[in-house]
């Protein structure tokens, strides 16, 4: 039996909703189908609440062993939800089969009016919170089909559009899909510049900043100082204590960097285990000297490691020369012992 469906009890809305948004996040949406039976409420005040549960129950019966994902939206209101492989799927075909089993069932002579929603194609992004806009437009279809004169389904963007009135319900779902969609890519871009072990800057956050910190230098003659440090301690602890105790050490390094630096200074994870802060306005060689030596004895007394620093200040003519400069004192500091800083200000490239 396929997931979503029992014999004689169909899942609800909130259920069909849930399932909508799992299709969406594991990319096997195909299709979305809403459907009900024209005249069923007559039918029940004509022949009995009875006879109208059996009609419900045929339904059921139906949907179910079609292998088709089904949910009872209320009423005589259905929907299923079509996995992948929709192109397979063929809607006349279904109700003929329904309106088949009905009349010999109940004996009921029904038509059936739908509305829904194909999967748009691959150049457009189906993200998981589209649900509430692909059922709204499958359901403004339907009533569209309804008021168009039943027994008939409207489906979007494929397939033959009968009512005029069709293209606002399809102006709104793509508005709706652009909206979303656009906000996805915002959250993207965010996201990839941003390192989630810290909620720091990420080396391409960093460099997207270094590049307009450098170009508003030159511009205004004001010096800039990097501040690029690397962990001392990262591979022992990984090593001694797993690679959770290391992370924790990367957080605390992060903490600590954001309690010391100016609230003008911009701080970035640059790689596994290297930090970078970056200082606008540095007019004072000395107050960068002070930052730095500041910077350097809180990472030993408030985490469980030390770090080795190298330090550019000045007006670079490029950003990956202030970066090099930086990075060629780093090393320095390495080889003098680690655990200490070293300064390249007003070195040339």
């Amino acid at each position: 039996m396929t997931e979503g469906t029992t014999s004689a009890n169909l899942p609800g809305a909130n259920k069909l909703h849930e399932y909508l948004k799992k299709t969406m996040i594991d990319g096997s949406f195909g299709a979305i189908l809403l459907f009900d039976i024209d005249g069923f409420h007559e039918f029940n005040v004509e022949r009995g609440v009875e006879a109208g549960d059996q009609v419900i129950a045929s339904i059921e019966e139906y949907i179910d062993a079609g292998g088709w994902v089904g949910f009872r939206i209320g009423g005589d209101e259905f929907g299923i939800v079509i996995e992948e492989h929709a192109d397979s799927f063929d809607d006349e075909e279904f109700r003929a089969g329904l309106k088949q089993l009905l009349r010999e069932k109940v004996g009921f002579q029904v038509t059936i009016s739908g509305g829904g929603v194909w999967h748009p194609g691959d150049d457009f992004n189906i993200d998981s919170r589209l649900d509430e806009a692909i059922f709204a437009t499958a359901h403004g279809l339907l009533q569209k089909a309804k008021q168009e004169g039943r027994d008939r389904i409207f489906w979007l963007p494929r397939g033959p559009v009968e009512a005029i009135d069709v293209m606002s319900i399809m102006v709104r779902f793509y508005e709706e899909m652009a909206r979303v969609n656009s906000s996805l890519a915002r959250e993207l871009e965010i996201e990839s510049r941003v390192d989630f072990l810290t909620g720091l800057a990420n080396r391409r956050g960093f460099e997207d900043v270094f590049k307009r910190m450098t170009e508003s230098a030159q511009r205004s003659g004001q010096p800039l100082a990097l501040i690029y440090m690397d962990s001392d301690s990262l591979k022992k602890i990984n090593d001694s204590r797993g690679h959770d105790a290391g992370d924790r050490f990367i957080i605390d390094i992060a903490r600590v960097l954001g309690q010391v630096v100016r609230g003008s200074d911009f701080i970035s994870r640059w790689g596994a285990d290297e930090f970078a802060v970056l200082m606008d306005n540095a007019s004072s060689e000395e107050k960068v000297k002070i930052l730095a030596n500041r910077i350097h004895p809180a990472i030993e007394t408030r985490t469980e490691g030390t770090i080795s620093m190298g330090v550019y200040c000045g007006i670079p003519e490029t950003a990956e020369d202030a970066v090099r400069q930086a990075d060629r004192a780093l090393y320095r500091a390495k080889e003098l012992g680690k655990n200490r800083v070293e300064f390249a200000c007003g070195e040339a490239g």
